[in-house]
């Protein structure tokens, strides 16, 4: 009875990290298309993409992680979160050659957007 409540738990928390994966990698295709098409990046140039924004993501879905298991605390996970994000956007602003400031109302509507991508 033990080992099978064991594999239960495991069959549990893989499929549920398994799905939390591919969520984000949905969001993710979804913010490299809506860029591609915004600042006319090439495959190159949408494959960079995707790999620095995952970066970040993960960094934001660690941080959450750590922080709720008292690992760090709240200033803590707002700072690393903070670091990965501004990383994030100047390395977003090198590859399309756009500034901070130009691209801000399009990353406000992708914020809001990528809440509606199941």
């Amino acid at each position: 009875m033990k080992k099978i409540i064991i594999v239960l738990i495991l069959v549990l928390s893989f499929s549920s990290a398994y799905s939390q994966g591919k969520y984000h990698q949905r969001q993710n295709a979804h913010y490299v298309e809506a860029a591609a098409k915004e600042f006319s990046l090439d495959k190159k140039q949408q494959a960079e993409l995707s790999e620095i924004r995952m970066d970040m993501v993960k960094v934001y879905m660690s941080s959450n992680k750590a922080f709720k298991s008292d690992d760090i605390t709240k200033e803590e996970k707002k700072a690393k979160n903070r670091e990965a994000s501004k990383a994030y956007h100047n390395k977003l602003a090198k590859l399309t050659g756009k500034s901070y400031k130009d691209m801000k109302p399009w990353l406000a509507n992708m914020r809001k957007e990528l809440k509606n991508v199941k």
